[in-house]
């Protein structure tokens, strides 16, 4: 079968994060896990390295995804095979309409009715689902909490831009659309999983300084 790297990156120590557990509660038979810990670099640069190195250690499906996310499925392989055969990138959530003068977060980058996919919040003890719209379909943004890629179909022209000067922002929509520049197909699909953060809340100085240089990117390509 396929081999599948699971990876993500986060502060602290990788004993602590509900990926790196969760994944290591389940007996994954063809997926390895790699997560890079007290991680100051940028998410850029950080999945850039695990592009490459999944490339170089020859597996086929590469999912990124938050450290703060609890894998809560037993058939996570089958659904990401199943997911990559759909679309080359895939994620949870997303939308299918993308205004650059939009809000900067994914869910606020267009109409409303134009959401797609499904995420949980919370704890396994204790969670509750977002839905945004139905799911799988083909979307232009997808959320950066997980986000997964059949390397077999994936584009050697599509990679990370490391000049952005938000090291944690707009990595996902800047990911997105580079992918759909160079004829990429982008879904959402479904996989089960718990996000134990709410995600941003508070938009800071590094947020702002993103969304200008995401806008002028993209406005001149």
């Amino acid at each position: 079968m396929s081999k599948i790297l699971i990876a993500g990156t986060g502060k602290g120590k990788k004993e602590n994060m509900p990926l790196y557990k969760s994944f290591n509660e389940r007996d994954f038979k063809n997926a390895d896990i790699k997560i890079k810990e007290n991680n100051t670099q940028s998410l850029q640069k950080v999945y850039n390295n695990f592009l490459a190195y999944a490339r170089d250690n020859g597996y086929s499906y590469l999912i990124l995804i938050h450290d703060d996310v609890y894998i809560n499925c037993n058939d996570l392989e089958h659904r990401i095979y199943k997911s990559g055969k759909k679309y080359p990138v895939f994620g949870l959530a997303g939308t299918n309409t993308c205004r650059l003068d939009g809000h900067g977060l994914w869910h606020l980058m267009g109409d409303q009715s134009n959401l797609r996919g499904c995420v949980a919040h919370g704890n396994p003890d204790k969670y509750h689902y977002t839905s945004f719209g139905p799911i799988p379909d083909r979307v232009i943004l997808i959320d950066g909490v997980l986000i997964g890629i059949n390397l077999e179909k994936f584009s050697d022209k599509v990679k990370w831009d490391e000049s952005y000067p938000s090291r944690f922002h707009y990595y996902d929509l800047d990911f997105c659309l580079e992918c759909n520049h160079n004829k990429v197909a982008v879904g959402v699909v479904d996989i089960p999983i718990i996000h134990e953060s709410p995600g941003l809340t508070s938009p800071n100085e590094e947020f702002y300084k993103g969304k200008e240089y995401f806008r002028n990117k993209w406005n001149n390509r």
